[in-house]
């Protein structure tokens, strides 16, 4: 790089906020003779490749933000305050050490707009502070300037930090005009800046109808949200006319299960009188059997129990009423049950069918004594026959 030219700041990213990252070159490896610096002395120092690959090592040991400010130039130890930039990254390209500077809007606004036209770094030679040591040259910070020169301003007072062997600032120019001092551009510079004021112009035309065009879509859109505030607005008033509904039908359905209920009641109430109903006609059925039976001669003791509750008697011996008719009437009568099989029949007798006679001769029973239905009437026809025998 050949100090007497400027350079170009490269403007690496732009946030919304007006604050971005710009990178400019802070140091080239070069020769410079001390009697030319503003502090003047003899001989030389030289800053080699190595030195910088040296500082670009020393910066992320570095126990600390490094910070950027304006002219002039301060104390290592006076730079804890507010600071309008910082070094984010340093490397060394072609022989020469590149920064790039993070700036907050106002100072990345002036560098853009051209305020300021060169950078004079600020380096510490073996820099002691309270937790580590750095050998070499280190970068401690740095300004923006608009006396760029060509030399070296050796500044030797330790400060409050830490301390170092040597100080030293370094600048270099950033845009036209001689290391000196910046007084004049050139015709071709103008017309640079003259095309990228007019691509500006350009740009802030095609800015403004992009917002012009953005307020008619946001004109639109609040239009559609009125609308939607319209349908919500409909949606709810649905909603709100749905519950009433939804509450009329829990109301009515309350009103159904409470008569279901009722229902219920009423039909368990109705099956307990259904059910004694039925107990009361198989009570009186079984009873008048029972009686219908007795009095055709048939022995109460077939009875016995029934008179306390018939219907129970009944279920416990019989599955139904036919059964039950069909048994009782295969049942005895009393002066059937007083003769056994051995009696002959009385030949004045008065003669039966020969379906009953079957019928009481499968029982072992003799059909002289049907129809009688007492024990006296039995013993008196027994004594007859005694007599005539």
């Amino acid at each position: 790089m050949n100090l007497s030219h400027p350079v170009e700041v490269k403007i690496l990213s732009r946030r919304d906020n007006g604050s971005g990252v710009v990178e400019i070159p802070l140091l080239p490896a070069v020769e410079i003779r001390n009697e030319r610096t503003a502090g003047g002395g003899k001989g030389k120092t030289k800053i080699s490749l190595e030195d910088l690959e040296q500082i670009v090592a020393n910066f992320a040991l570095f126990p600390g933000p490094v910070p950027i400010g304006v002219s002039p130039h301060a104390e290592y130890g006076d730079r804890g305050g507010f600071s309008p930039g910082f070094v984010n990254a340093l490397s060394v390209r072609d022989g020469v050490l590149f920064g790039e500077l993070d700036l907050v809007p106002a100072l990345f606004s002036e560098i853009e707009s051209g305020g300021w036209r060169g950078f004079s770094v600020e380096l510490a030679r073996n820099l002691k502070t309270a937790t580590i040591e750095l050998a070499g040259w280190a970068l401690t910070g740095g300004i923006l300037t608009n006396r760029p020169a060509t030399d070296i301003n050796f500044r030797i007072a330790a400060s409050d930090a830490g301390t170092s062997e040597q100080q030293a600032s370094f600048s270099i120019c950033l845009t036209a005009g001689d290391l000196k001092e910046i007084d004049t551009m050139s015709e071709e510079k103008i017309a640079a800046l003259e095309a990228e004021v007019a691509t500006k112009d350009e740009t802030i035309k095609a800015l403004r109808l992009h917002q012009d065009t953005a307020k008619g879509d946001t004109a639109g859109l609040e239009t559609r949200l009125e609308e939607k505030n319209k349908d919500l607005a409909t949606a709810n008033l649905s909603l709100s006319e749905t519950k009433a509904k939804l509450g009329a039908s829990e109301n009515e359905l309350a009103r159904v299960n409470k008569a279901l209920v009722k229902s219920e009641e009423s039909r368990k109430g109705a099956e307990i009188k259904l059910e004694a109903e039925e107990n009361r006609s198989l009570r009186d059925n079984v009873t008048k059997l029972a009686h219908k039976a007795i009095d055709r001669g048939v022995s109460a003791k077939h009875f016995e129990g029934m008179d306390e509750d018939p219907a129970a008697w009944f279920t416990k011996r019989y599955v139904s009423l036919e059964a039950f008719e069909q048994t009782i009437d295969a049942l005895p009568t009393i002066s059937e049950s007083a003769v056994t099989s051995g009696n002959k029949p009385d030949a004045n007798a008065a003669p039966v069918s020969k379906e009953t006679a079957d019928r009481l001769a499968r029982l072992g029973l003799n059909p002289e004594f049907v129809g009688k239905t007492s024990e006296e009437q039995i013993l008196a026809i027994r004594r007859e026959k005694a007599s005539k025998e």
